[in-house]
């Protein structure tokens, strides 16, 4: 990767702000599980990248 490509790239802060903006709300995951961001007893998310974002609970994403 050149110096270049690199600087187009954010630190994991900037997508922890992002993320931040979720915090208590509450959603259906692909897998038809639930999660609310932020909440101790929340489920763990995977997000697979590709042409559609597939976001499913960390149960079912293995």
């Amino acid at each position: 990767m050149t110096k270049q490509q690199k600087k187009q790239y954010q630190p994991t802060e900037a997508l922890r702000q992002v993320l931040n903006i979720l915090n208590q709300q509450k959603f259906v995951l692909d897998c038809g599980h639930h999660i609310t961001f932020n909440q101790v007893l929340g489920n763990d998310i995977t997000i697979r990248n590709g042409k559609e974002l597939q976001i499913t609970c960390s149960e079912c994403g293995y």
